[in-house]
C-alpha cells in the first residue's frame, strides 16, 4: 500500500484507536459489554427523544400508553391497565386521575361487575390521542428506520424475552 490508500487506511485505524482510547478514558469502557448498560442507554435516547417530540414533553409515554390502551380496550379495568403496563396500582390510579381531570378520559362503573370501573376515552381523549400518534409515528420512525425489518422483528423478540 502507498501513498494515499496507507494514509486513509492509518486515517481509520487511528480514529477507531482514538474511538477505543476515548472509551476507556471515560470509564465506560468495560460497561459496553452489559446488557443492562446497553438497554438502559437505549431507552434513555428513545425517552429523551420522546419528551423532545411529542406534546411538547407534556405526556410521557405511559399516558400516550394508558390512552392506547383505553382507545383499543374500551371499559378496560384500572386492574388490567395496571397488568398491562406493568404498574403498581395506586400509580395507574393516579395517573387516570390526571387524565380524568384533564377530560380526557372517565370512568364508568360495569355494568356486570359494580366493583369494576371501566376506562373510557371521552371525545377530546380521542381527539388528542389522534394528535398524539401521529407525533410518535414520527418518534418511532426517528429509531426505527436504523434497522432492517427483519432486525427490527429480531430487536423487539429480544428485547421482550427480557421481560416475559
Amino acid at each position: 500500500m502507498a501513498g494515499p490508500a496507507r494514509r486513509a487506511a492509518g486515517a481509520g485505524s487511528r480514529k477507531a484507536g482514538k474511538q477505543a482510547a476515548g472509551a476507556a478514558a471515560s470509564g465506560v469502557g468495560p460497561l459496553q459489554g452489559f446488557l443492562g448498560y446497553n438497554v438502559r442507554r437505549a431507552q434513555l435516547a428513545v425517552s429523551r427523544d420522546f419528551q423532545r417530540s411529542v406534546a411538547q414533553g407534556k405526556i410521557r409515554p405511559v399516558v400516550f400508553s394508558i390512552l392506547v390502551l383505553a382507545e383499543a380496550h374500551p371499559g378496560i379495568a384500572q386492574v388490567d391497565l395496571a397488568r398491562q403496563l406493568a404498574l403498581d396500582k395506586a400509580s395507574v390510579v393516579a395517573l387516570i386521575d390526571r387524565l380524568e381531570a384533564g377530560g380526557l378520559v372517565e370512568r364508568r362503573r360495569s355494568t356486570q361487575d359494580r366493583r369494576r370501573q371501566g376506562l373510557f376515552l371521552t371525545e377530546a381523549g380521542q381527539s388528542r390521542l389522534q394528535g398524539l400518534k401521529e407525533e410518535v409515528a414520527r418518534h418511532e420512525r426517528r429509531f426505527v428506520e436504523r434497522y432492517s425489518p427483519a432486525e427490527l422483528a429480531l430487536l423487539v423478540e429480544l428485547l421482550q424475552r427480557l421481560y416475559e
